[in-house]
């Protein structure tokens, strides 16, 4: 608008009065100084357009909040009332945020409370089990020992699964392990071949029916497995009968040791001086023509068994193989009937009147004859 009235008292000089050599240059200056001072009111009406767009963009918030406080206002609601409003209003709702998520909490401790179940697992001895004493299934914790019942047979440590869905199958082998720096006691179940594949869970009333998995608050038989105790018990029993043994039955040893050793020497000269002889030897045997003649048998050997196999190829042909089954068979059967031809012959000469009358058939042919 500055520039427009500037424009408005400032009539534009014609072309010809500027070229005319009576205009001064004072007048010339003045006009350029104005000229110049009428982009700079450009530029700052500019500025102060692009500042007011901004301020109103900023402004928008407060008259918005200004616009919704009007009609509070009307009905008595002041500025301080409001604010102690939308305080108690938060206060209210974060309440009842923390209450809603408290209840969901716990909704999902319940739920997962009633989806737990409780395996008894019987060992020999406790070893070192307690309660809190982890639970894992191949090396992996899926619950905690809750109780341990001592009786003078044995030991059941009642341990709960965390969820249903986490089977014991019933042929584990179940063993309480001791392991770690600070040798914590475990409780590992490793399930063996072959696998179950139950459709009940261990909460179902069908799940003892079926039999392939533990169900819940049944028993299972666990045994030690690696135990400090154990291994303290070996080393004990060890130093014991190292004390029994003594140390001058161990000087008695070292002293037949020693005795055996010198002994032995003259035999060890003995093999030395047997080896020393033995090397010439060799280096004949390795000089000599002995190993050609061995190599050139070996080969000969090698050339007449292959001869045999196929000698043996060619004879037992599947037909000359029938042929000498038979052939067996044969004479077999010969032998039974010459067996049977002898037990009556030595049946028919047992008899002595038969024999008698035999000698003088054979008397009287001899004199006919």
């Amino acid at each position: 608008m500055l520039t427009y009235a500037n424009s408005l008292l400032t009539p534009p000089i014609p072309p010809s009065v500027v070229a005319c050599p009576k205009f001064s240059c004072l007048t010339k200056r003045f006009l350029q100084i104005k000229a110049a001072s009428g982009s700079s009111d450009e530029k700052q009406s500019t500025h102060a357009k692009r500042k007011s767009s901004l301020n109103a963009v900023l402004e928008l918030p407060r008259t918005l909040w200004r616009q919704t406080l009007q009609p509070l206002g009307d009905f008595g609601f002041g500025r301080r009332s409001v604010w102690e409003g939308g305080v108690g209003l938060f206060m209210v709702s974060g309440s009842a945020l923390f209450a809603l998520t408290i209840f969901w909490l716990r909704g999902v401790q319940l739920r997962s409370r009633f989806r737990k179940y409780q395996v008894v697992f019987e060992f020999s001895q406790a070893c070192g089990i307690c309660v809190g004493t982890p639970v894992r299934i191949r090396g992996v914790n899926v619950g905690s020992v809750v109780r341990v019942d001592s009786t003078l047979r044995s030991i059941d440590a009642v341990a709960e699964v965390e969820d249903d869905n986490i089977i014991v199958p019933r042929n584990s082998l179940v063993e309480v392990n001791q392991s770690g720096l600070l040798m914590e006691t475990l409780i590992d179940i490793t399930p063996r071949d072959p696998l179950p594949e139950p459709s009940a869970s261990p909460l179902d009333p069908d799940c003892t029916k079926e039999g392939l998995i533990v169900c819940d608050k049944e028993k299972i038989r666990g045994q030690q497995g690696v135990s400090l105790d154990a291994l303290v018990a070996v080393y004990t029993r060890l130093g014991q009968e190292m004390d029994e043994i003594g140390v001058s039955r161990t000087y008695r040893l070292a002293e037949k040791v020693a005795s055996v050793v010198e002994e032995a020497q003259p035999l060890l000269a003995k093999i030395e001086a047997l080896a020393e002889g033995i090397q010439p030897l060799l280096a004949e045997v390795r000089d000599s023509t002995l190993l050609k003649d061995v190599e050139s048998l070996t080969k000969r050997l090698a050339e007449a068994t292959e001869d045999l196999r196929r000698v043996q190829s060619a004879i037992l042909t599947p037909e000359n193989a029938e042929l000498i089954r038979q052939s067996i068979f044969t004479l077999i059967f010969t032998l039974k009937n010459i067996e049977s031809i002898s037990s009556d012959i030595s049946g028919f000469t047992s008899d002595e009147a038969t024999r008698r009358n035999l000698k003088l058939l054979i008397k009287s042919l001899s004199r006919l004859l």
